[in-house]
């Protein structure tokens, strides 16, 4: 980490003061230590581990910050909403990055990548590396990161990658398409995996879309014809039906 950075809380400009200055400065000191362990660590596998370990001692500042609500650019929070990404903790991490966005707030220059970015390509790497089950709780966290990145600029790619890994979680959520339910998910899986389509043709859908398509055109072809529901006005009875005997 570039000495810079190591002094920002005590170099912050007065338009992006950092919160608390004390306790951003104590923070700050100890996310420069963490960092350094962790540079000399070559293990990615390892680096996580360590960065699970090291998240508790930041939760209190981290809470303090979420409720005081002034924004201002802090090197500590970015960081932590980082890790808590590296660590699958995504629904943690969206509440940091709900507070980082609309605050403004920016992440270290190493990473290389805006906030939108770096949300649509975590996650999604995540799910497409089979590292979290795509199920009703991925979901939930990436129907956030849609709505959080909506209209904010970011690599078609990386959105595209997104809306594939909604498409794949929502075909695993409605199985065998056994009721409307499942076949209602089915229809906006198809709608996510033809979006990532278009904004990235070699997203790797091509093979989904003609899977889901014919699982879905099966269940259409298997469904019941419709008897009518409750409420529908009845069906007038063939004329050529016997009428009932007379008393």
């Amino acid at each position: 980490m570039r000495v810079a950075v190591a002094m920002a809380a005590a170099a912050a400009p007065v338009d992006a003061a950092a919160p608390d200055s004390g306790p951003y400065q104590l923070m700050m000191h100890a996310l420069v230590n963490d960092l350094r362990t962790l540079k000399d660590v070559q293990s990615i596998e390892r680096k996580i581990a360590l960065k699970r370990e090291m998240l508790d001692k930041y939760r209190d500042y981290i809470e303090s910050v979420l409720t005081a609500d002034k924004g201002g650019q802090d090197e500590v929070v970015t960081t932590i909403m980082v890790w808590l990404l590296d660590t699958l903790n995504f629904s943690d991490a969206l509440v940091l990055a709900e507070y980082v966005l609309r605050h403004g707030l920016t992440l270290p220059p190493k990473y290389n990548r805006d906030v939108p970015t770096l949300l649509l390509d975590e996650i999604s790497d995540a799910a497409l590396q089979k590292l979290v089950p795509l199920d009703a709780k991925l979901l939930g966290e990436l129907t956030l990161a849609q709505a959080l990145t909506e209209g904010k600029d970011a690599p078609d790619q990386a959105r595209a990658k997104l809306h594939r890994v909604m498409g794949e979680t929502l075909t695993a959520l409605a199985g065998d398409l056994a009721d409307e339910d499942a076949q209602r998910m089915a229809a906006g899986a198809l709608q996510h995996l033809n979006r990532a389509k278009q904004l990235d043709s070699a997203v790797g859908v091509v093979k989904l879309i003609e899977q889901l398509e014919r699982k879905i055109k099966k269940a259409e072809g298997s469904a019941p014809p419709s008897g009518g529901k409750e409420g529908d006005t009845p069906t007038e009875p063939p004329k050529d039906r016997n009428p009932p005997p007379q008393a």
